[in-house]
C-alpha cells in the first residue's frame, strides 16, 4: 500500500467506515470495570447520581483521528450545548469516518448488576477457584457473612421492573443516535454455568434492547458466546435469549451477535500449551497455525444460533477479525451469510515492510468478499496500536481500508444489469396464463449477447441448406416485438439466401407492434404477421409452406420451466421432415447451495410485489417452500466439488429435451398433429453430490445449457468459463427446501427431481438425502497389482453433455440405482461381479434393469461409483412441492 496522507480519508468508497469510541475516551465513566470507581457510583439513595457528560468533552486525539485545526474544530470542542457523543461524532465524521460505534451503558451499569445479580461461594479473597454465582437462587450455600437484605431487595425489585439510572447510560437521547452504532453489555453471559447468571443476564439484555429500541438505534451489537467447551452445552440457552430479546427490537433494528473469527479458547490454550512446551525445550505447532488448519468454531455456533433463532431476518453477524483466520473452507461460509458488520481492531493488522498497517492476504480476501454486501467496516483500538505499526498513525487505518475497499473486480455488464435485483425472489413467468407487457418484452429483447448468438445460429442453418438465392421459409414462434426477425433477417443476408418469415404471436397486443413493423420496416413479401397460438394454428396443407427452421425463444432459467417443451411440439408440426428447430436441444442443471438469506427472505415472506401480468409476482404463500423462484443470487455458496474418485462433477445435469420434426417423433398424435397426452414431457433424475467440507444445504440452484445449432451453444452455466459471457436475459432458478439440511464435511447428497404433469399442469418436485460413508472397498486392476479407485465406465472421461441422450420419443425414466432406495438407513453400493445388498430395480415393468435396453447414461454424472461402499444416512428433507400444491405451471386454460 502507498504511504498514506492524510487526504486520502477524504475520498470515501461505497462501504462505511465507523470508529469504535470507548466510553474513556468520551469523558464518560471507564468502560472497563474496575472497583477504583466506586467513588463515582451513586448512592443507593439517589439513583440519578451526577451527570458525568458535562465533566470533559472528547478531543480528536483521544478518539484517534487525525482533523486540521481550524475555527470548525474549535466551535465543535466550545459548544457547551452538544453532547459528548454529538461532539464525538462531529469530530469523527470530520476525520473521514461515516458513523461512531459506542458502547451504550458504562462501568456504573456494570458495578450495579454485579453487585445486585452476583456473590461468591465463599468468603476467602485468596481463593482463586471462587465461582461466582447467581444471587437469584436461594438454595446456594449462603455466604460467610451475612448478606444485605437490603441489597437482595434491590435485586428483587430490578429483576421485577428492569430499569437503568441515567449516569449508567452513554447515550440518553433519540437526538444522539443518528448514525451511532450501540454496543450492548458484553460482559452478559446468557450461556453460564450458572442458570441463575444466564437468567439475570437475559433479563439485563431485554433491558438494554429495550432502551435501544425506544432511543430509534438501527443497529446494536450483541456479546458473544463464549468458545469454551465447558459452556457449549448452553449456548441454546443463548439463542433462546437473543430470540426473547427479537420481540422487543424495534421493526428496522438489526441485532449483530459478535463472532471472533476463531475460537478465543483454543487459541488460550494452545498459547498456554506452546509456553509449558517451549519451557521443556520441546516444540509445538503454533496456535495461530493450529486455527488457520483446524477451527470452524465461529460459523458453527452461528449456525446453531442462526437455527433456534428461525432464521430472523433482523438478526446478523458482527465478524470479529481479533483472532486469527481459520482455514479458507470455514472462511467461506461467510460469503453467503448475513454478516452486517466486520469489527477490525489494530492487531488484526500487520505491518509492511515500511512500518504502516496492513491486513494479511487472506483477511484481504475476505474482506473485499464481504464489502460486495456492504457491511459497515469498524476499526477499534487505533490509539493503542501494536509496536511494529510505526507508521502512519491511527490515520493509517481508515486510510488503509477505504484504499482496500476501492480495489474492486471490473463490474460485468451482467452485475450491472443485475444492480438492484440481487437476492430478489421472483415467480417464474406462466406463459400459457399470462401476456407479457410492452415493457416486459424491451427488456427481454435488450440483450445483445443472446440475439448474437440467435443469429449465428441462424446464419449456420441457413448456410447449410440450399444455394446462394435459395429461398427459405422460417417461422418465429413467439415473435414478441420481433428481435429475432430482425436477427433473421441479418442471418438471411450474411448467408445469402432470401427468406420468408412467419412471425407468430399469441399476446394481441404484441401483434400489433409486430404488424407496425411490417409496415414501416420490414414489408409485407418478406414477413407475414400471425396471431395465434402455436399450439392450436392449423398446419399448412402444403408441404411447400411448412417452416425450413422454427426458431423460438421459450427458454427459461431452469430450461424448460417456461413451457418450451410443451409449447414447441405445437411448433414441431409446422417443420418439414428434415426441417430445423433452433434451439435444438437443451439440458438443465442443478447443485446444493447454501443461502441463509434467501432462507430467511422465504420463511418471512419477503418476496417483492409486481404486476402479476409480468410473471413476477408474489408467490403464492400458502406453501411458500414449495416454490421454485428465479434469483440472482448473491449471497450464496455451491456446497458441492469435484469427487476425484467417482468423478463426480460439482455441477450436475438433470435431462434433455431435443426438438425435431413431430412427423419423426413417433409420437400418437391427434387430428391436428399434436401428441394425444403429455407423457412425454415427463423427467425425473437422480444425482449424488460430493461435499468436501460441512455446510448448511437450503435448496438447489438451477441453470441451464441450450445447444442452438451447429457450435452455437447458449449457456447460464455457473462457470464464466462455460457460460455466456454477458448474457444477461436469465437469473438461475432456486428451488428450496423448506427445512435447512445439515451436511457433514465428506458427505455424499442425493438430490431427487422430477419434471411431471397432468391434463391441465406442469409442476416440479424434489427432495435430497444426505449419507456418510463408513468404508471403501477399491477394485484390484492387473496392471497396478494393488487397489486403485477407477471409474463405472469410460463416459466418465466425458463432458457433461455427452453424457445425455436426445430423450425423444419419452424415452422411459431412467433407472434408479440402488442407492437411492428409500427406507434404507445403511446401505451398499456393489459392482462388476459383485452381489449388491439392495437388489437392483428394473423400469417398474417387471423386468430387470438389463433387459429393458434403456440407456441410463443421462445419470452417470451423478451415479454413485460401482465400488462397494456403504453408506448411513444422516438426515433427509420432505418431498417439495408434492402433487404440484405449492406451483405449477398451466398448460391449458
Amino acid at each position: 500500500m502507498p504511504a498514506g496522507t492524510d487526504d486520502a480519508c477524504a475520498t470515501k468508497s461505497s462501504v462505511r467506515v465507523a470508529l469504535f469510541i470507548p466510553t474513556n475516551s468520551l469523558g464518560l465513566a471507564s468502560s472497563s470495570f474496575s472497583r477504583s470507581f466506586s467513588a463515582l457510583l451513586p448512592r443507593h439513595g439517589d439513583p440519578t447520581g451526577p451527570a458525568v457528560h458535562q465533566q470533559i468533552s472528547p478531543t480528536p486525539e483521544a478518539i484517534g483521528v487525525s482533523i486540521k485545526e481550524g475555527e470548525a474544530v474549535q466551535d465543535i470542542l466550545r459548544d457547551t450545548k452538544l453532547s459528548p457523543v454529538t461532539k464525538a461524532k462531529s469530530l469523527a465524521q470530520a476525520g473521514g469516518y461515516d458513523d461512531i460505534v459506542l458502547e451504550m451503558t458504562n462501568a456504573r451499569w456494570r458495578e450495579r448488576w454485579e453487585r445486585l445479580c452476583l456473590r461468591s461461594v465463599t468468603a476467602d479473597p485468596e481463593a482463586s477457584t471462587t465461582m461466582i454465582r447467581s444471587t437469584s437462587r436461594a438454595v446456594l450455600p449462603e455466604p460467610s457473612e451475612a448478606g444485605d437484605l437490603r441489597m437482595r431487595v434491590e435485586a428483587e425489585e430490578w429483576r421485577a421492573q428492569p430499569q437503568f439510572h441515567r449516569a449508567e447510560l452513554n447515550v440518553s437521547g433519540s437526538n444522539e443516535i443518528k448514525e451511532v452504532t450501540l454496543v450492548l453489555s458484553q460482559w452478559l453471559e446468557l450461556d453460564s454455568v450458572d442458570e441463575g447468571i444466564r437468567f439475570d443476564s437475559e433479563i439485563a439484555l431485554r433491558q438494554e434492547m429495550e432502551y435501544a429500541a425506544y432511543l430509534g438505534a438501527t443497529q446494536v451489537i450483541l456479546p458473544s458466546p463464549s468458545s469454551d467447551p465447558e459452556r457449549l452445552p448452553y449456548l441454546a440457552d443463548y439463542a433462546r435469549a437473543i430470540r426473547s430479546c427479537l420481540q422487543v427490537a424495534g421493526p428496522l433494528m438489526k441485532l449483530a451477535v459478535r463472532l471472533p473469527v476463531s475460537s478465543p479458547h483454543i487459541l488460550a490454550t494452545m498459547l498456554k500449551r506452546q509456553n509449558l512446551q517451549a519451557s521443556n525445550g520441546t516444540m509445538a505447532m503454533p496456535a495461530a497455525a493450529y486455527l488457520r488448519t483446524n477451527d470452524n468454531w465461529a460459523w458453527e455456533t452461528w449456525e446453531v444460533l442462526q437455527n433456534l433463532c428461525g432464521y430472523h431476518t433482523q438478526l446478523c453477524i458482527a465478524l470479529d477479525m481479533s483472532m486469527p483466520l481459520p482455514p479458507s473452507s470455514s472462511m467461506i461460509h461467510w460469503v453467503s451469510e448475513p454478516v452486517s458488520i466486520l469489527w477490525l481492531p489494530s492487531s488484526s493488522f500487520l505491518a509492511n515492510g515500511k512500518g504502516y498497517p496492513v491486513l494479511s492476504k487472506s483477511a484481504q480476501s475476505l474482506v473485499q468478499q464481504l464489502v460486495q454486501h456492504a457491511p459497515r467496516i469498524i476499526l477499534s483500538d487505533i490509539t493503542t496500536p501494536p509496536p511494529q505499526h510505526s507508521r502512519g498513525g491511527p490515520s493509517a487505518y481508515l486510510q488503509y481500508i477505504r484504499y482496500l475497499t476501492k480495489q474492486k473486480a471490473p463490474t460485468t455488464k451482467l452485475d450491472a444489469f443485475a444492480q438492484g435485483y440481487h437476492d430478489w425472489l421472483q415467480a417464474p413467468l406462466q406463459p400459457m396464463e399470462q401476456n407479457l407487457a410492452a415493457d416486459v418484452y424491451s427488456m427481454f429483447e435488450s440483450d445483445p449477447v443472446k440475439y448474437n448468438l440467435y443469429e449465428e445460429a441462424m446464419y449456420q442453418a441457413l448456410s447449410q441448406h440450399g444455394t446462394a438465392g435459395t429461398t427459405m421459409n422460417v417461422w418465429i414462434v413467439g415473435a414478441g416485438h420481433g428481435a429475432l426477425v430482425d436477427r433473421c433477417l441479418a442471418a438471411a443476408e450474411r448467408a445469402s439466401r432470401l427468406v420468408h418469415i412467419t412471425a407468430l404471436e399469441k399476446n394481441p397486443g404484441a401483434c400489433v407492434s409486430l404488424q407496425s413493423r411490417q409496415v414501416t420496416e420490414w414489408g409485407s413479401e418478406r414477413v407475414r404477421v400471425l396471431q395465434g397460438d402455436m399450439r392450436t394454428l392449423s398446419v399448412p396443407a402444403s408441404m411447400s409452406d411448412r417452416a425450413d427452421v422454427v426458431v423460438s425463444e421459450l427458454l427459461g432459467s431452469f430450461g424448460d420451466n417456461e413451457l418450451a417443451p410443451e409449447c414447441l411440439d405445437g411448433a414441431m408440426r409446422f417443420l418439414k421432415p428434415h426441417g430445423i428447430s433452433i434451439p435444438s436441444s437443451y439440458i438443465p442443471y442443478i447443485a446444493p447451495i447454501t443461502t441463509p438469506k434467501l432462507h430467511a427472505s422465504i420463511k418471512a415472506q419477503d418476496t417483492h410485489p409486481h404486476a402479476k401480468w409480468i410473471g413476477m409476482g408474489m408467490p403464492a404463500t400458502s406453501a411458500k417452500f414449495d416454490e421454485p423462484f428465479v434469483v440472482m443470487f448473491k449471497s450464496m455458496n455451491l456446497l458441492s466439488d469435484l469427487d476425484e474418485a467417482c468423478k463426480w462433477p460439482r455441477v450436475q445435469p438433470c435431462w434433455r429435451f431435443e426438438h425435431t420434426p413431430m412427423d419423426n417423433s413417433g409420437l400418437v398424435c391427434d387430428t391436428n398433429g399434436l401428441p394425444l397426452s403429455n407423457n412425454h414431457n415427463v423427467r425425473s433424475s437422480v444425482n449424488t453430490f460430493f461435499i468436501p467440507h460441512a455446510g448448511v444445504c437450503h435448496g438447489l440452484a438451477g441453470y441451464f445449457e441450450a445447444h442452438l445449432f451447429g457450435n452455437v451453444v447458449l449457456s447460464i452455466f455457473p462457470d464464466k468459463m462455460r457460460a455466456s459471457p454477458n448474457m444477461v436475459s436469465w437469473f438461475p432458478m432456486f428451488f428450496p427446501f423448506r427445512e435447512p439440511l445439515y451436511l457433514p464435511g465428506n458427505a455424499e447428497l442425493d438430490v431427487h427431481i422430477w419434471r411431471l404433469t397432468d391434463k391441465h399442469r406442469v409442476w416440479y418436485e424434489w427432495c435430497a438425502e444426505v449419507f456418510l460413508k463408513l468404508g471403501l472397498t477399491r477394485p484390484v486392476t492387473p496392471e497396478s497389482g494393488g487397489e486403485t479407485p477407477r471409474a463405472s465406465d469410460d463416459t466418465r472421461n466425458l463432458s457433461a453433455s455427452d453424457m445425455l441422450p436426445p430423450f425423444v420419443n419419452a424415452q422411459h425414466t431412467p433407472m434408479m440405482p440402488s442407492d437411492a432406495l428409500p427406507g434404507a438407513v445403511v446401505q451398499s453400493m456393489a459392482g462388476g461381479t459383485g452381489t449388491p445388498e439392495v437388489p437392483p430395480v428394473g423400469l417398474g415393468l417387471g423386468m430387470p434393469p438389463s433387459s429393458t435396453g434403456h440407456d441410463t447414461t443421462v445419470l452417470k454424472a451423478g451415479v454413485p461409483s460401482p465400488q462397494t461402499t456403504r453408506r448411513i444416512k444422516t438426515g433427509q428433507t420432505d418431498l417439495m412441492n408434492a402433487g404440484g400444491r405449492g406451483s405449477w405451471l398451466t398448460i391449458s386454460t
